[in-house]
């Protein structure tokens, strides 16, 4: 997702109906956006976590079960960022 709220990419491992997807994506983007540089890079909402990092002006979220390790999503998602950014060598 960039600053703007503009989502790049999403996957959803569950079947949920296309209202369902744009109401969580929303609720998501309405969440992590306004959050200050210094806040906690996880949110606790309902019976799951987002747990999302910024690199440059985008920002990497994973919707995960309250069972999950944190620090571990955090550490998949900076690895997926790596990977990316070997990959297209910027």
């Amino acid at each position: 997702m960039s600053r703007q709220g503009k989502i790049r990419l999403s996957e959803f491992f569950s079947s949920y109906s296309d209202t369902e997807k744009r109401r969580i994506l929303r609720d998501i983007a309405s969440d992590v956006l306004p959050r200050q540089a210094k806040m906690c890079n996880i949110i606790e909402k309902g019976e799951y976590k987002m747990v999302y990092r910024r690199y440059a002006s985008l920002y990497f979220v994973a919707g995960i079960p309250q069972g999950m390790n944190e620090l571990i999503v955090l550490e998949q998602i900076h690895l997926f960022v790596e990977a990316l950014d070997g990959y297209f060598n910027s």
